[in-house]
């Protein structure tokens, strides 16, 4: 009987198959479009344009001490060593980045002279960094199992608890940030807390960021955005452990 050749087409992935290019890693040949130069791992040392925010910290204390300003280098090296903290914790990128420009307000802005540049930054600064903050240490105190973590079910009045946590630790982040004025003030002779009506002011402030901090998370966690960082083209688990 004769034989004819059969002659089998080349396996490979059809168009449709292959990996779309922002689920490609970095460091591959691949041109990273928009989505993965804005949200995807660039790579293990840099991940993302946050990474990148956060080596500014370092970069301008080494700056600030080349020009022999030690106050910035202070703040900044503070800062830094607060958002690799961070960074380690794996925050929801949003979360992530909100810290991050917690610390730019303050670390940089002191380090600047922002504050006795623009009267009003002080209490700007106020009533940003407990609307963030509050927020970032809500999930903190969650990963480490001493709240409900946002993941789990919840009916409305947990809701509320989240609101009354997250409120409750805003105004303890302004209330400590005021005893640490008052102690540089008497300890180091520095110029902080400018008196009665700065301090009140400031906690004023401080409680209307985090009455908009906690209002935030419950917004967040009533949509199910969850507590981990996410990657495009990766399906993360809310796992406290990731």
């Amino acid at each position: 009987m004769a034989t004819r050749a059969i002659i089998e087409p080349k396996r490979g992935p059809s168009p449709s198959m292959e990996p779309e290019s922002w689920q490609a890693h970095a460091g591959k040949g691949t041109a990273m479009e928009a989505r993965t130069a804005l949200m995807g791992d660039w790579g293990r040392v840099v991940r993302d344009p946050i990474d990148l925010l956060r080596a500014t910290f370092f970069v301008g204390a080494a700056v600030f001490l080349a020009m022999g300003e030690i106050k910035g280098v202070g703040n900044l090296l503070l800062g830094g060593v607060a958002l690799l903290v961070a960074r380690a914790v794996n925050l929801p990128r949003l979360y992530d980045l909100g810290f991050t420009v917690a610390m730019i307000f303050t670390g940089w802005g002191e380090a600047l002279g922002l504050y006795d540049a623009w009267k009003p930054y002080d209490n700007v600064v106020h009533f940003i960094v407990p609307m963030l903050c509050s927020q970032v240490a809500y999930i903190a105190l969650a990963r480490i199992e001493v709240l409900p973590d946002m993941r789990e079910d919840f009916v409305p009045r947990h809701y509320a608890g989240i609101f009354t946590v997250t409120f409750a630790l805003g105004v303890a982040i302004g209330g400590v940030w005021e005893i640490l004025e008052w102690s540089s003030d008497e300890l180091f002779g520095s110029n902080l807390s400018m008196g009665n009506d700065d301090t009140v002011g400031d906690l004023i402030a401080d409680t209307l960021g985090s009455i908009t901090g906690g209002l935030l998370l419950v917004a967040w966690t009533k949509y199910g955005w969850g507590s981990v960082r996410r990657i495009p083209g990766e399906s993360r688990a809310e796992d406290v452990a990731a």
